[in-house]
């Protein structure tokens, strides 16, 4: 399906608004620091810890590497294409696609299928992409901006995964550090979001300005939902546009955000949500529902955003609307809340 006379209106300003009232909304009591799903690594297979450390390992050389050499030019990709040859890149990418064997499997408990799941997709997925352009030599500027930030936030979401990778690093994310909304649009202001084989038109509105986390650490847990909701509608768009909405749910400092991803589903898709799921499409945050992934990326959002409230269970966030995800005409809808502050005036 693509858009045009047979595609509906988009869903406006004031129906993302009245997705939730506003003021069922409770701030959180307790302050929250984005450490709520991960495992110690002693609990991953030993082959599969020695493949999450040479990724770790390979994404903060990458990192390294390009943060330098932003404005590089050509030079600046054939740096990268030489590194990628001297880590042996295409053997480790091989070893990577071999996590997804514990990520599947029955006997592995859920919470580590969910560091799994977060380990090799989050950003990784958008990151692999822009690679592959620059081993092909179609890498541009964009490109290399692009698996800058990428690397960035991949290595904050494995230590947020496995806190014991890199010890130090983790005590640095716990250190108080603001992080407001000019972080995000520096990550999420790209027309092109790639991963796979797919590549979506991102349309990204922040009606914001202000700070949505205290430190490293909650702003790892933070990308880790999006990223999440985010690689999901790429997956199902069927028009190739993704749309990523963040604004203000009142008008106080202290406040809260709604973020509202939103991507066209096919008839055939829309049929087959309503048939499994009914009216009640937020149940797709409980877990074990899918349509061709693994089922575990939503939940991982519900989780996140339940202990970031404090609330008691992710049937309790569901309940008061702090997440859920809603058909409006063919637009499926998956919203969520995260606690922010406005910048003084």
């Amino acid at each position: 399906m693509t858009t045009g006379e047979h595609s509906s209106p988009q869903p406006t300003p004031q129906e993302l608004i009245e997705l939730v009232p506003g003021d069922r909304i409770q701030r959180r009591l307790h302050l929250y620091i984005g450490d709520s799903v991960n495992v110690p690594l002693a609990r991953l297979d030993p082959t599969d810890a020695a493949v999450v450390r040479a990724l770790y390992e390979f994404l903060g050389g990458l990192y390294a590497l390009v943060s330098p050499r932003l404005d590089g030019g050509p030079a600046a990709a054939m740096a990268v294409q030489g590194f990628l040859r001297a880590t042996g890149f295409a053997e480790l990418a091989q070893r990577i696609d071999r996590l997804g064997t514990a990520l599947v499997a029955d006997d592995t408990p859920i919470d580590l299928r969910k560091v799994y799941h977060d380990v090799r997709g989050g950003g990784l997925p958008a990151l692999l992409m822009h690679i592959e352009l620059v081993v092909e030599g179609e890498a541009d500027s964009q490109d290399l901006e692009r698996i800058f930030v990428l690397c960035r936030d991949q290595l904050k979401i494995i230590r947020n995964a496995i806190p014991e990778l890199d010890p130090e690093g983790y005590a640095d994310d716990l250190e108080p550090r603001e992080h407001g909304t000019d972080l995000l649009l520096a990550k999420w202001s790209t027309e092109r979001y790639r991963m796979h084989d797919t590549e979506v038109t991102l349309d990204l509105r922040c009606d914001f300005q202000g700070s949505v986390s205290e430190r490293c650490m909650e702003f790892a847990a933070l990308d880790r939902v999006i990223y999440n909701l985010v690689n999901n509608a790429a997956r199902f768009a069927a028009d190739g546009r993704v749309g990523l909405h963040v604004f203000p749910i009142g008008p106080t400092v202290e406040t809260d955000l709604r973020f509202v991803v939103m991507n066209r589903v096919t008839p055939e898709h829309r049929e087959r949500l309503a048939a499994d799921l009914g009216d009640d499409l937020s149940a797709v945050f409980e877990g074990g529902y899918t349509t061709g992934g693994h089922g575990l990326g939503l939940r991982i959002c519900g989780d996140f955003v339940a202990h970031g409230y404090g609330l008691p269970s992710l049937h309790s966030a569901l309940a008061g609307g702090y997440l859920g995800a809603r058909l409006v005409r063919d637009t499926f809808i998956a919203w969520f809340h995260w606690p922010a502050r406005r910048s003084a005036a």
